[in-house]
């Protein structure tokens, strides 16, 4: 029978399912405009849904296989989509290329080229401007136009390689020891599913290429890597900016292994490869269209393209330089040298966005999500052509594009702000880990907490009972089952620092007594910690021990925030390095918000993640008043937050009302 978390996850598919079938119907012919903002918005809210109540209890293997089951499911549904027109220039290009002729020769619309003219030549855009696609792009696309001349070939391919793309990034999940739902991050996002299995954008075979280049990184096969980050600069040349990165961080004596890739495709085109060179500056040096820095300069120069460019040009280079600097991390260097490529450059399609969204998977990020969604607006340009019109993207398309995304960016940046700049902090593997139970009158809950945690596979080297002066039998029972206790003033934030000051392990982590905490814990922090010596903490994720639908909307959000904010609860299971507790000065003695200024202190010092869960919470706390009890909270986080910025400590207020109102 199913739970309310099963029928959530279920309605939320449909959603996903309905916003990709509607394409196959007559209404989506002949309204497309609405019909691809509206779908794009369902399928928006379908996603979220579908990530947030992803089924529990569920083995590896069995979420590896449902998440690759409705990947390919939404692309099947999604192939009623009207392809792009670039599609129509991937199909005429490949039909040439087999004729012997080269795309770099003349541009498409030139007279030498006019017997192969075709009804997918005049569908084609750009037929003035020679190609910028590299090489190998260009012998897939002979491959595809011999095999099948026909659009949907591409699809194929492309669905094909973007369920690769799900699978890479399950494995890199699963070889960092994180949670592998994030991989519907990617798979179900809608800009992956209209930009690929619905228009169908050769992007996703670069996507597919630097993934795996950035697999063999983690698993320092670097040879691969380099082979692999040639392929991708063969497909789309942008892949290049990779390049120094790659020198600095991944073996620069494996450097050979790009040039394969990189020589042989070219060679067949060798007599007339440099048009390739006057395409790219053509598509993307000559042109101004939706970008979200370069544009507003461009618009302050009076329409100075080529200035506005150098001037982002030098911004880029600028900001790359930091990112080699300060980031010791492959991976989070290439999504910040992507990230910084697509929101610098001139040209920016919604489908450019994609590049950035396989790293999201792995460095969660509301800003990146708001854009996922709000670049829906760019279906606004459909409304022209459907008037007769020239193509156009309206000004207040681009600004509901860009604005919602820059201002949570900027909230975003505000962390690397208060690190002032510095260099990541790379840690060493831990070894031992030590459990604090903050406690007071837990009498009826703490054997159950502690039978738990002596379960733990590995058994944890400290368990430490915290007590705040209980009045019940919470101390006895702790010591008559042999577990160290100390005491001290009550409130969480003083009786976990107590704890903490008698721990001697690398890591701690902090379990409330009406807490139960499955066995696998203490191996999923540990194996987190090792893998991802950028993490300084974070939390292991909750679920309540009875289900109703307010319980669902209030595990979904906490989800939603350890994930997206770094901002957990203490009921989450936190966790730390206590090395790196040192540098913000040790654990906060609040009495409430103590998990919050936890989870800040923590973020402003290293990147925190949140596991798979593993933990069944009390529900006890939420009974009738569910509205009022999160309006409360919410109210007391935001005092809390807003007096923080001012340096004003009033947890002892908050600790007084909100126990006043329980």
């Amino acid at each position: 029978m199913c739970n309310t978390r099963q029928i959530f996850f279920l309605c939320s598919l449909v959603l996903v399912f309905l916003a990709g079938a509607v394409h196959w119907t007559q209404w989506a012919v002949e309204n497309k405009a609405v019909c691809m903002m509206a779908s794009y918005g369902v399928l928006f809210l379908g996603f979220i849904g579908t990530w947030l109540s992803f089924p529990n209890n569920l083995s590896t293997a069995q979420k590896i296989g449902l998440i690759l089951l409705i990947s390919l499911l939404a692309r099947i549904l999604m192939i009623g989509m009207p392809v792009s027109d670039d599609v129509y220039r991937y199909l005429w290009e490949g039909k040439i290329i087999v004729a012997g002729e080269s795309p770099y020769q003349y541009p498409a619309d030139h007279a030498h080229y006019s017997v192969y003219r075709d009804s997918y030549w005049a569908q084609m855009n750009h037929k003035d401007k020679l190609t910028a696609y590299p090489p190998l792009a260009e012998l897939i696309f002979a491959s595809v136009s011999s095999i099948t001349y026909t659009p949907l070939a591409f699809k194929v391919l492309f669905i094909l390689a973007d369920i690769a793309v799900v699978w890479i990034l399950i494995s890199l999940l699963m070889l960092r020891g994180a949670d592998i739902r994030a991989s519907l991050l990617y798979a179900l996002n809608p800009l992956t599913l209209f930009a690929i299995a619905g228009e169908a954008h050769f992007d996703v075979l670069m996507i597919l290429a630097i993934m795996l280049s950035i697999f063999y990184v983690e698993k320092r096969l670097f040879p691969w890597a380099w082979l692999w980050l040639g392929i991708a600069i063969q497909i789309k040349i942008i892949a290049i900016i990779l390049v120094p990165l790659f020198l600095l961080r991944c073996h620069w004596r494996s450097v050979w292994w790009l040039l394969i890739p990189m020589v042989l495709p070219s060679l067949y085109f060798i007599d007339s490869l440099f048009g390739m060179f006057q395409g790219l500056w053509v598509f993307g040096g000559t042109n101004s269209f939706n970008g979200p820095i370069h544009g507003p300069i461009n618009h302050l120069l009076g329409g100075s393209i080529g200035t506005a460019s150098s001037l982002t040009f030098i911004l880029f280079a600028v900001v790359s330089l930091w990112i080699l600097w300060a980031i010791k991390t492959p991976t989070k260097a290439a999504y910040l040298l992507i990230a910084s490529l697509v929101l610098l450059s001139p040209v920016v399609h919604y489908w450019y966005v994609l590049w950035v969204i396989p790293f999201v998977v792995l460095y969660p990020s509301l800003s990146w999500l708001v854009l996922s969604l709000t670049s829906g607006a760019y279906f606004a340009s459909t409304f022209s052509v459907e008037n007769g019109e020239d193509w156009s993207l309206p000004f207040w398309a681009m600004c509901l594009t860009w604005l919602p995304f820059l201002l949570v960016l900027v909230y975003e940046l505000r962390i690397v702000i208060a690190r002032q700049f510095k260099s990541e902090i790379l840690c060493n593997s831990p070894k031992t880990l030590a459990i604090i139970v903050p406690t007071i009158n837990e009498g009826a809950q703490i054997k159950h907490c502690l039978l738990a945690l002596t379960s733990l596979n590995p058994r944890p080297d400290e368990i430490i009972v915290s007590d705040g002066g209980s009045t019940d039998n919470t101390v006895i029972i702790a010591r008559e089952m042999g577990f160290q206790v100390v005491t001290s003033k009550r409130g969480r934030g003083a009786q976990i620092k107590a704890g903490i000051a008698v721990a001697n392990s690398d890591v701690v982590l902090i379990i409330h007594a009406d807490c139960i905490c499955e066995s696998n814990i203490s191996q999923q922090i540990m194996t987190a910690l090792t893998k991802n010596p950028d993490v300084v903490g974070g939390a292991v994720g909750q679920r309540f021990n009875r289900i109703s639908w307010y319980l669902l909307i209030i595990e979904m959000l906490n989800d939603a925030r350890a994930t997206l904010g770094g901002t957990s609860f203490g009921d989450q299971g936190q966790f730390f390095r206590t090395a790196v507790a040192k540098n913000w000065g040790g654990f906060p003695d609040y009495p409430l918000m103590e998990d919050v200024e936890l989870s800040l202190r923590m973020m402003q010092t290293g990147r925190t993640i949140l596991l798979d869960g593993g933990i069944k919470n009390s529900a006890r706390q939420w009974g009738n008043d569910f509205i009022k009890r999160i309006l409360l909270i919410l109210k007391l986080v935001i005092v809390f937050r807003l007096n923080r910025l001012f340096n004003s400590n009033i947890t002892k207020k908050l600790y007084a009302i909100y126990y006043a109102k329980k």
